[in-house]
């Protein structure tokens, strides 16, 4: 019997397993016996054998007997349990899943034969110790082991597309293999000892600590290859932040009813369903919020890997289709991190861009092996028509890919490209969906009228709300501008008079605000307004307040900001209210939904066309920011002093500069693009000319010294640049800029660190802008750590306060040029550096375990030097000489015959004349060139590294450690009959064996299988054997030319 320690751990092993099988295999398991894992050993050895691809299957016969020997002792030693089965049935499993694919199968073999050579010897140990409760303890943690070993081979084998993520999966899972292995050893060890005296609780304490030491290296190793793959992706975060944000828009009860939707049912639980799904709506219906509750609850529920994507209008200059499709793959990643393994050393670690086809072969691969996917995407109509079409084309493709349960929601209002795509798929229209949606409007409403529910009384607010309610036809967004123009109401009449002039549709809602800021504010404010909104419809990204504030005043050529011209706070924002609105979580403006920005653009928004001429408007955001650059020459003008810098930083001056240094050109180029260009351009031109100034030589210069890894980068920048083509300063100029911020971009540079890659911009710049803004940082963050005790002399503490309240959020730029966040910085400088991970990606060596591992290398150069040196893969390590098991028998064959030959007088004559020929031939002394005298480390005062068991001295840390190798006894021995080997090195042994196995399987296909080689006898349990190989493998050898001929028998 056994102790009560040793089944429970028995029972805990099992269970562990039985939980990771599916119902199937776990029956099927109950009832394997060793028996049957001999026979499937022994199908499979003949059908290899049957395609002539054998491979060497008798390195498992030493794991089957030294588990039918641990068999035996569990099964007296555990009378009347079921514990047997569950150690023989997986491997009969996961040996026939295994056996068509070479790789694996090879692998999997080579794990058991590591097994069988850790596994202690417990027979003989059992008929002196048997009933000892410690030695049965030792028996349950052997068992424990090798199930956990079942239970993650089962795991491989089992999930989707194994073969393909094999590999480096189980690379990933090296180091559990590993700490499997050391606690096998470890048992063998307290074995070796007499049972009597096995200290359980510091074996129990060393298994605890080596299991800790286990997870902490493979989190490790996982994290940092999670963090290469979504680096090499160049997605800048997943922000939850933003989800949450719109999540918390929707009021509580509504928008459930679309999980009862038939339809939408179908699309995510119906396997064999349509996998596409369009929810359409008319703009301002609530379709945003909708797909976002969708979001929020699939990934609450669970059984699904969500990922989503929620489109915005700010898109100028950015890769649509692959930001999505880098996006959806890094979601993927996040649910599925074991994933992260092949994506690091199939893509990201080997230098290659993620482009459109690199994520068009990576996704499918991905959608393979994860069982069930769901991808939403909302407001695709908010993207240009021709990159709409292309993403309906990825994403609707992913759907079909075999293998793959991946389903697509859209969520949008109708267009042409979209009714195109998606007409004929599952549709659900909000506006057919009417008594849920009017249902929601009703509980929205009426929780936003509790405050005039409180002020005006209960009878008059519910006829408000019913009259709301009623007109509102499905938009959420017109009776969210409803409520706010009620605000303003201030008596029982004016409220009256507000319900029965309430504007009919959006559009007529945005119209009259626009009406308002036309005709009833006072002119300049009217001026000042139209420049808001300006900068909101025709920015490159979300404005801060402080950037907007500072932008309205720059609509001069002689403006520049100083005490007299910065506005002096943030009340001009109610100018254009409620169409604009603050998010007081990042301080930025936006626009209270995309469809205001279309109106305003519109042609029947203003009262001779659109609202905004978006040239024009192109055109003042231009010169606004063109004009404040030149203020920037201040921070590289020698005449300016430090203090002056810092007085002008403080008093917010420069509170466009992250913005202007940023896209001042794209503005321009945006302008000259511009179907209305030119309107007025001899300003701008003039303003070219000057810039002239920032550029270290003549514009154009730069682009000869910045060289790009490939023509199509250099391609695209000519096509952008065409609009320019007939102003030479302002394309020379673009040249510049554009293929300097590619350069910084391309691949090789994403290995440095931010340190490093500031020093190359600074470098490479063929303008002084970089310097102008590295300076302007270190300005910012003086600030920044600037307390009052410190201050500089004039500056008033409260004006540190304001400039700390205004600039902290965005003081810490990112270091990565191509990101977003270049322009848009952190608060702290440990947020920065936290976000500056994702994009930090060292090229990383082939073993996890090695000491280079987690540094990594900057160059792909680097990597395969260090690779060729420390982890060389078969096919470059030299072969390893055999010791032959026999001396090799010589076989001397008669000289052939002397066959006459013709000789050449020349010939004749030096054969007559020994004497002359030995003299002339005279052995000279040999000429060295005299050696030159080599410092040593020590005496140049660098680091060595001294061995403590020889004289030895070593320039590196890890030459010392493989020099350590020799002073121990080898660790792998050839298990091969009549070989034993010694090698120190596993890879070495590894290449060792593979001889025997090309000539046990050259043997096998020579002789036959009426001749199998089985001379050793060994017999399985059900009576079968496995191949094994002889020394009768003949080599002849035979020179050409007929002077000699020999046969070696070698082995």
């Amino acid at each position: 019997m056994t102790s009560t320690d040793a089944s429970n751990r028995f029972v805990t092993a099992i269970e562990d397993l039985r939980a990771t099988l599916n119902s199937h295999d776990a029956t099927a398991f109950a009832t394997t016996k060793s028996e049957d894992v001999w026979k499937a050993a022994e199908d499979i050895q003949e059908a290899q054998r049957q395609r002539k691809s054998l491979r060497n299957m008798r390195r498992i016969e030493p794991f089957l007997k030294a588990l039918g020997g641990y068999s035996k002792v569990i099964e007296v030693a555990c009378n009347g349990t079921p514990y047997l089965p569950w150690v023989w049935a997986p491997i009969k499993l996961v040996l026939q899943l295994a056996a068509e694919h070479t790789n694996a199968f090879d692998t999997l073999i080579d794990a058991y034969k590591q097994i069988a050579q850790a596994m202690p010897q417990f027979v003989d140990l059992h008929k002196a110790f048997g009933n000892d409760e410690n030695f049965q303890v030792v028996l349950s943690l052997v068992y424990k082991d090798i199930l956990e070993f079942h239970r993650a081979a089962y795991r491989f084998f089992r999930r989707r597309a194994w073969h393909i993520f094999f590999g480096s999966l189980w690379k990933g899972f090296q180091f559990r293999f590993n700490g499997i292995l050391k606690n096998l050893a470890q048992h063998q060890k307290l074995l070796r000892q007499q049972v009597q005296v096995i200290d359980l609780v510091e074996a129990k304490e060393w298994r605890t600590r080596n299991e800790e030491d286990i997870a902490r290296q493979e989190k490790l190793t996982r994290d940092y290859w999670y963090h290469d793959s979504i680096s090499w992706l160049k997605v800048a975060g997943i922000r939850e932040d933003d989800l949450t944000a719109l999540g918390e828009k929707r009021h509580e009860g509504t928008c459930e009813w679309v999980f009862r939707n038939p339809l939408f049912q179908t699309w995510k639980d119906d396997a064999h369903g349509e996998p596409v799904l369009w929810v359409k709506g008319i703009p301002g219906a609530g379709k945003t919020i909708l797909s976002t509750y969708v979001i929020q609850q699939m990934q609450e529920q669970g059984g699904f890997t969500t990922a989503y994507h929620i489109c915005n209008s700010y898109t100028t200059g950015k890769d649509l289709r692959g930001e999505i499709l880098r996006s959806f793959a890094a979601q993927l990643l996040q649910s599925n991190r074991d994933l992260a393994t092949y994506v690091f050393e199939s893509y990201a670690n080997k230098c290659l861009e993620p482009g459109i086809p690199k994520l068009k072969k990576l996704l499918p691969e991905l959608l393979k092996t994860i069982s069930s996917v769901r991808f939403i995407i909302d407001g695709l109509d908010e993207y240009p028509e021709s990159e709409q079409t292309k993403i309906l084309t990825e994403l609707i493709q992913l759907t079909k890919e075999t293998s793959s349960q991946c389903r697509v929601l859209f969520s949008n209002r109708e267009g042409k490209q979209i009714d195109r795509a998606l007409s004929s798929r599952p549709t659900i229209s909000l506006r057919d969906q009417h008594d849920e949606v009017k249902r929601d409007i009703d509980i929205y409403v009426h929780s936003s009228l509790e405050d005039l529910r409180c002020t005006f009384g209960k009878s008059l607010i519910d006829q408000v709300q019913r009259r709301i309610v009623e007109q509102a036809k499905g938009m959420f967004l017109w009776t969210r501008l409803v409520l706010k123009s009620l605000e303003d109401c201030g008596s029982q009449d004016e409220l009256r008079y507000a319900m029965s002039t309430l504007p009919e549709g959006l559009d007529q809602a945005y119209g009259r605000i626009l009406q308002r800021i036309l005709k009833d504010l006072k002119e300049e404010d009217s001026r000042k307004a139209f420049r808001i909104l300006e900068w909101i419809t025709c920015s490159f990204r979300l404005m801060k307040v402080h950037e907007i504030q500072d932008g309205i005043v720059m609509y001069r050529k002689d403006t520049e900001l100083n005490e007299g011209s910065k506005l002096v706070d943030a009340s001009f924002l109610n100018l254009c209210k409620p169409l604009v609105e603050l998010n007081p979580k990042n301080n930025t403006v936006d626009f209270v939904h995309f469809s205001a920005k279309e109106y305003i653009l519109r042609g029947e928004s203003g009262p001779n066309g659109p609202f905004l001429n978006y040239t024009q408007a192109q055109y003042d955001l231009a010169f606004a920011s063109m004009s404040y650059m030149r203020s920037n020459l201040r921070f590289i003008d020698t005449d300016v002093t430090e203090k002056e810098r810092l007085v002008r930083v403080l008093k917010g001056f420069h509170g466009l500069h992250n913005y202007s240094n940023e896209f001042w050109f794209q503005h321009f180029l945006q302008y000259a693009k511009s179907k209305d260009y030119p309107i007025q351009d001899d300003e701008l031109d003039e303003f070219i000319e000057d810039f002239s100034v920032f550029w270290k030589h003549d514009p154009g210069v730069g682009i000869k010294r910045l060289k790009l890894d490939d023509t199509t980068s250099a391609d695209s920048i000519a096509n952008q640049l065409q609009a320019l083509a007939n102003m030479p300063q302002a394309h020379k100029m673009g040249l510049d800029i554009l293929t300097f911020r590619k350069f910084l971009s391309q691949e090789k540079y994403s290995h440095l660190s931010p340190e490093n890659l500031k020093k190359e911009e600074l470098h490479h710049d063929p303008t002084d802008f970089s310097k102008i803004s590295l300076k302007y940082q270190e300005i910012v963050r003086s600030l920044i750590d600037c307390t009052t005790d410190n201050l500089p002399e004039g500056i008033q503490p409260h004006e540190l306060d304001k400039f700390k309240q205004i600039y902290t959020d965005s003081a810490f730029i990112c270091r990565y040029r191509e990101c977003e966040r270049y322009s848009d910085g952190f608060r702290t400088s440990a947020d920065r550096d936290e976000h500056e991970q994702i994009h930090t990606k060292p090229l990383r060596c082939a073993d996890p375990t090695c000491d280079f591992w987690r540094r990594g290398f900057t160059s792909k150069t680097g990597l395969m030097k260090h690779n060729r040196k420390y982890h060389p893969s078969p096919d470059e390590l030299p072969l390893p000489d055999f010791e032959p098991r026999k001396e090799p028998e010589l076989v001397v064959l008669p000289p052939p015959p002397v066959v006459p030959q013709a000789v050449a007088p020349q010939q004749r004559a030096a054969a007559s004349s020994p004497v002359e020929s030995s003299e002339s031939e005279e052995v000279q002394p040999e000429k060295t060139a005299p050696k030159k005298g080599r410092v040593s480390r020590a005496k140049k005062n660098l680091p060595v590294h001294n061995c403590d068991r020889c004289s030895k001295v070593f320039s590196r840390n890890e030459g010392l450690e493989r020099h350590k190798l020799s002073h121990q006894p080898p660790r792998f021995h050839c298990q091969y009959e009549g070989c034993g080997r010694p090698f120190f090195r596993k890879d070495l042994l590894d290449r060792h064996e593979k001889r025997h196995e090309t000539i046990t399987d050259t043997s096998q296909y020579s002789n036959g299988h009426n001749s199998a080689l089985n001379n050793s006898g060994t017999s399985t349990p059900s009576g079968g054997s496995f191949y094994h190989a002889t020394p009768a493998s003949i080599s002849v050898l035979s020179l050409l030319n007929g002077t000699q001929r020999q046969v070696l028998h070698e082995f």
